[in-house]
């Protein structure tokens, strides 16, 4: 377990800085700025053209990202080892890193997360400071999430999560709405590690059911 959880904080970066390459499949490089790493696509700006449109290209396309810092992401590491991650795994390491490093905080009052399952879906409970009472909670489908923004750094000590996707606005009626998930979080690599375990969550929830469509 703790192996996976290093694999899982190590396991990808995204750079803050202005000129990164994609290399496709095809030995094509693109110079650019990445600005998001998605499920299926990733966004970025031409580099001869920062201020220009978002370009996208699909992620199985893609060999490798060079950042302009030196760090390499290689897409085949990743799809190999993120096969061996499984289900529950992936929803121990977000348990155990959203309990420890992520909070609301709202300027005036920090309250902390905890991370329960009911199923398929995560349910997001928040604590007051001392984590001794209860004060509400929501329960969300990461399953049909439909964004994950890149962990937003503001400094050494404090990163933000944004994350688009469903949650219960009314049990009895079972109806789901559309929201955007705020999640301030202890530490910048922190952040990209959350962040980087809900995209595989949702990844291995969708895999998952088309395997028990089929029977």
């Amino acid at each position: 377990m703790r192996s996976t959880i290093t694999f899982l904080t190590l396991l990808i970066s995204f750079s803050l800085f202005s000129q990164d390459i994609i290399v496709t499949k095809n030995n094509d490089e693109i110079s650019s700025k990445v600005l998001e790493i998605g499920i299926n696509k990733i966004k970025y700006k031409k580099q001869e053209n920062l201020t220009g449109p978002d370009y996208f290209i699909e992620k199985d396309l893609v060999e490798k990202i060079i950042f302009e810092n030196g760090t390499v992401e290689d897409f085949n590491i990743i799809r190999s080892q993120e096969k061996e991650i499984s289900l529950q795994e992936t929803k121990a390491f977000i348990k155990e890193y959203v309990d420890k490093y992520a909070y609301s905080d709202n300027g005036f009052l920090v309250k902390s997360y905890k991370v329960s399952y009911e199923g398929d879906f995560l349910r997001l409970t928040l604590l007051n400071k001392k984590k001794s009472k209860e004060i509400n909670s929501m329960l969300f489908d990461v399953k049909n999430a439909y964004a994950f923004k890149r962990a937003s750094r503001r400094d050494n000590n404090l990163a933000y999560l944004n994350i688009y996707l469903p949650f219960l606005a009314n049990e009895k009626k079972n109806k789901w709405e559309k929201t955007k998930l705020v999640i301030s979080v202890e530490g910048y690599e922190n952040a990209v590690s959350i962040l980087k375990a809900m995209k595989h969550y949702k990844t291995l929830l969708i895999n998952k059911n088309k395997t028990e469509s089929k029977f």
